[in-house]
């Protein structure tokens, strides 16, 4: 099906299911068509039509849902983004993307309206209510008055089909530039239905969603399993540790899936928290497994590995079942996977080799950017750059990333490994770990690291404190500590780009300035 096949056949089976939570404040699924319905009406009087590519500069609220599904209607393409961004990095991603309009609320507004002009092709802007009128350009439209145009049914699409371009998400942006994935419309189905089969979601599931609707997790996971199912999904702004429990109590929330290093933020509030056992939450997904967390609140957690350029498509453990170090699960419904080798052959079990997944509604490519489209996507199959291995029954592990590997005079370390080593030391809060450029062993492996509340971090000592567990060759030679959170993405990965400026060679603890700079040691 196509996204908006998909909604209208949901709408036809359970209008009167609730569908969106927001805010205190609810919206059955024939409810939030009426208004999408008049949104799409208001869309398409402002000139947006099949193809058009529309900016969703909205943070997480109750309108950006409403949006994504006008768009669909309309055969439209939403290009979502991240409010967090300097106005550089919005101007590429909006330049990029050729769109001719935006719809903007803070801070997306007042980032880049005060310089429209320097963009190149959008000049027709929507805002809502709430923009602070001095950044508002003549001409812009508020978003209210789209809300009331009169209703409109979804118009003829000659040749619609599950493969048209429904919305380019742009990747982290972590090294380099970010790419603009393009993703069909049939993978709101596909992964929809894909999650609730590995996860055991159902009708009376409650998504609750405190990620960015602008990444793949919101904008495809979330209302996917929602339409597929007849489910409840509970947008949040933002994840706050102190009010999460709160929040999936007050809401009766059933899953959702956070990242890591949520789970560590609530654990470090655990106090807080409720009793083992207490919480209606049935299966949180995340992408490590982690004991302690199980253990403490007594929610089952499961296992997933994918990417957006999968179109969401994942591996994934089910709830309940044992996971071992990394482990991350076996193929979901529609997806194939395979380790390959530097030639794309499938390595035998046991044997590392880069991950690659294929499915019907992996990415269409890169948008313009054949070469990387044409180095990713092989023969349907999607080139992960994460190292992993299967084991005689198929199931997967993850061993690193291809592209996070420190070439250390001729042996390769890998920095997840230095990674899991630190988050071992008493005190380490969190790390980074990098390649540093040297000028005689290419690469030397560098460390921030992030101290827990209270605590002084000691390079030296954390540095001894691993020497054990690693080669010396993988010991990190330069160490900045710093007693604040690593830099994030709105999608909750550290941002690669903005950490690694907090170590600075010269300045940073050296292990060489210690022990002594020596050639034979390289």
């Amino acid at each position: 099906m196509t996204a908006r096949d998909l909604w209208a056949w949901r709408l036809g089976e359970t209008p009167d299911r609730t569908f969106l939570l927001w805010e205190g404040r609810s919206w059955t699924f024939a409810q939030t068509d009426a208004i999408v319905r008049r949104l799409a009406g208001g869309l398409a009087s402002v000139g947006v039509e099949r193809g058009t590519r529309v900016l969703l500069g909205v943070s997480n609220r109750v309108e950006m849902v409403w949006l994504q599904l006008a768009l669909q209607q309309l055969g439209a393409v939403f290009v979502p983004l991240l409010g967090s961004l300097t106005f550089d990095e919005l101007a590429y991603q909006i330049d990029h993307s050729e769109s001719v309009l935006l719809v903007a609320d803070e801070p997306v507004a007042s980032t880049v309206l005060p310089r429209l002009g320097e963009l190149e092709r959008v000049r027709r802007v929507v805002v809502t209510a709430d923009v602070d009128a001095g950044v508002v350009p003549a001409g812009a439209v508020v978003l209210d008055e789209l809300l009331s145009h009169e209703p409109i049914a979804p118009p003829p699409l000659p040749g619609h089909d599950h493969l048209d371009l429904m919305t380019i998400l742009y990747t982290s942006g972590s090294t380099g530039r970010p790419k603009g994935v393009m993703l069909p419309t049939g993978c709101i189905g596909t992964v929809g239905e894909s999650f609730s089969e590995r996860f055991d979601l159902g009708p009376d599931d409650n998504f609750i969603l405190p990620v960015t609707l602008a990444h793949a997790v919101g904008a495809v996971t979330a209302v996917g399993i929602a339409v597929v199912n007849g489910a409840r999904l509970t947008v949040l702004d933002r994840f706050s540790p102190s009010n999460w429990w709160r929040q999936v109590a007050e809401v009766g929330a059933t899953t959702s899936i956070l990242f890591p290093a949520h789970l560590n933020l609530l654990l470090e509030l655990e106090a807080e928290g409720p009793a083992a056992g207490e919480t209606g939450m049935k299966v949180l997904i995340t992408h490590a497994w982690n004991d302690r967390f199980r253990e403490r609140f007594g929610v089952e957690l499961a296992t997933v590995w994918g990417m957006t350029e999968t179109g969401a498509l994942c591996v994934g453990s089910r709830p309940g079942e044992r996971v071992v170090e990394n482990y991350v699960g076996t193929p979901m419904l529609g997806v194939e996977i395979k380790v390959a080798d530097d030639e794309l052959a499938p390595v035998p079990a046991g044997t590392a080799g880069e991950i690659c997944l294929r499915g019907e509604h992996v990415m269409l490519g890169y948008l313009k950017n054949p070469e990387a489209t044409e180095s990713t996507l092989v023969d349907g199959w999607v080139r992960s750059g994460d190292l992993g291995f299967l084991d005689d029954e198929g199931r997967l592990y993850f061993a690193g990333r291809l592209k996070n590997v420190i070439k250390r005079s001729g042996e390769n370390v890998s920095a997840e490994e230095v990674e899991g080593a630190l988050a071992e030391v008493p005190g380490v809060a969190e790390s980074l770990v990098f390649a540093v450029p040297d000028r005689l062993r290419a690469e030397e492996v560098g460390a921030v690291l992030v101290a827990k509340p209270g605590v002084e971090l000691d390079p030296p000592a954390v540095v001894q404190a691993i020497a054990g567990k690693l080669a010396r060759w993988k010991l990190p030679r330069y160490v900045a500590v710093t007693p604040e959170p690593l830099p994030r993405l709105g999608n909750g990965k550290v941002d690669r780009l903005r950490a690694k400026q907090l170590l600075d060679p010269e300045r940073s603890w050296d292990r060489e300035r210690v022990e002594g700079s020596a050639v034979e040691r390289a």
